[in-house]
């Protein structure tokens, strides 16, 4: 009766062990893999903040412009240098949120490290951006990626990056955990 049984039952355990080892093995494989695809443009956005010209640009979007220039003409508004300055570090964060819109970053990784400063431009951005929206019409997508990432960064708790540094000196795989915070607006 046992030998039946093993018989029967030893080809079928062996079956689903040929099955699901490949399996596990190749989604480990993809998670590793979107992992490191994070890391070039992880270095190329992030090599950014080595620039002066860009700390200064950064500066001047969130403290100064809204008290030199009034939204009413929107960002086509805005004279040359200022326009330039809003550009550069606004469309910054709209590359950002594109990237993780199109999920070719993982936002886990760039938001924690990046939350008061995407919290800052949106801030100083949104009246320039609201007016624009305004101007163009019908047109309500201009910088919309960029909003929808703010948001999700607001939502985001002040003590995450805190409790990921925790968590890597304790030994414990962190991307491996799902985030704490809430999913967008948008159905994922």
């Amino acid at each position: 009766m046992l030998k039946a049984f093993l018989v029967n039952v030893l080809p079928v355990v062996i079956a689903v062990t040929a099955i699901a080892i490949p399996t596990w093995l190749g989604m480990r494989q993809t998670r590793i893999s979107r992992h490191a695809n994070n890391i070039q443009p992880m270095i190329d956005l992030l090599a950014e903040f080595r620039s002066a010209a860009f700390h200064d640009q950064h500066d001047y979007v969130c403290s100064r412009l809204p008290q030199e220039h009034a939204p009413d003409g929107g960002v086509r508004g805005l004279p040359h240098d200022a326009k330039a300055a809003f550009c550069n570090v606004v469309y910054y964060y709209q590359t950002l949120a594109n990237l993780t819109v199109f999920r070719i970053v993982d936002e886990e990784v760039f938001l924690p490290l990046l939350r008061h400063r995407i919290l800052g431009v949106w801030e100083a951005a949104r009246p320039y951006v609201e007016r624009e929206r305004e101007l163009r019409g019908r047109d309500g997508s201009y910088l919309s990626a960029l909003e929808e990432l703010a948001c999700r960064t607001a939502e985001l708790p002040h003590t995450y990056l805190h409790d990921r540094i925790a968590d890597s000196r304790s030994g414990r795989r962190w991307w491996t955990r799902r985030p704490r915070w809430g999913r967008s607006r948008r159905t994922a």
